[in-house]
């Protein structure tokens, strides 16, 4: 057992008069209590760990977005250099 339980043990025994099979289990449905009512509990670490997945997906998204904007930019020139081209070739054909 643990300090903590220890003296929980000590006091139910003592002051609320429990022989001590009934305040061995007094302490133990105590400790389950504050098991079940802490286990959700979120950490300093677990929010660490996921901001820094959150920081990974959101460059992972801005790189992919930059990419798919100048794959674009390019096709855009690209398809503006073959228009005035053309243009330029029909003024000098005729």
């Amino acid at each position: 057992m643990e300090a903590k339980s220890i003296q929980l043990y000590q006091l139910a025994h003592k002051k609320l008069h429990l022989v001590e099979k009934d305040a061995m289990e007094f302490v133990e449905v105590i400790q389950d209590t504050i098991e079940d009512r802490t286990k959700n509990f979120v950490t300093k670490e677990y929010l660490d760990v996921r901001l820094v997945e959150l920081e990974l997906k959101l460059i992972t998204k801005l790189a992919e977005t930059e990419k798919n904007i100048l794959r674009w930019m390019f096709t855009f020139w690209i398809g503006q250099l073959v228009a005035m081209f053309g243009f330029i070739y029909l003024f000098l054909k005729h």
